[in-house]
């Protein structure tokens, strides 16, 4: 039975595993400015997508997030996170997408491994007050993490 529930969560992309518990500090290292933190996107929800150059399924996710970030209007936040990666190829990979939306490097993976990721992409969905609501794993689609950012408002 539990094996049948935690298949059914990797099929889903989506877990609630992390729901409830704060989110951990961001990195401090920056590829596209501004440099945010997790208080300077309290009072919006927040999707907060771990990816990386080497990542094939972050490639086919790149335009979705593109367009993602030009329909928030300042309802909600996108920040990108290249995890273990070099920045002169985080930034080619921006660069590539036209990505204009904050993206922090994380160079080493600390901050990923302290948010729980296992793939790439992830995607975390954090409420106003800085929670984990959702995590969603592997590529998404517009639909979806337009859907989870509204439950998390």
């Amino acid at each position: 039975m539990i094996g049948a529930l935690v298949a059914a969560e990797l099929l889903s992309g989506t877990s609630n595993s992390s729901s409830g518990r704060l989110a951990p500090a961001l990195p401090r290292g920056v590829v596209v400015p501004p440099r945010v933190s997790l208080s300077s996107l309290r009072g919006k929800p927040a999707a907060i997508n771990f990816w990386a150059s080497w990542c094939t399924p972050c490639r086919q996710e790149a335009p979705v997030l593109s367009q993602l970030s030009h329909t928030l209007h300042g309802q909600a936040r996108l920040v990108g996170v290249d995890w273990s990666d070099g920045l002169a190829s985080a930034r080619s990979f921006v660069s590539r997408y036209s990505w204009s939306y904050p993206n922090l490097s994380d160079p080493d993976g600390v901050v990923g491994n302290r948010f729980g990721i296992n793939g790439l992409p992830t995607t975390y969905i954090i409420d106003s007050r800085g929670a984990i609501t959702q995590v969603l794993r592997g590529p998404q689609q517009l639909g979806t993490l337009r859907a989870a950012l509204r439950s998390a408002g």
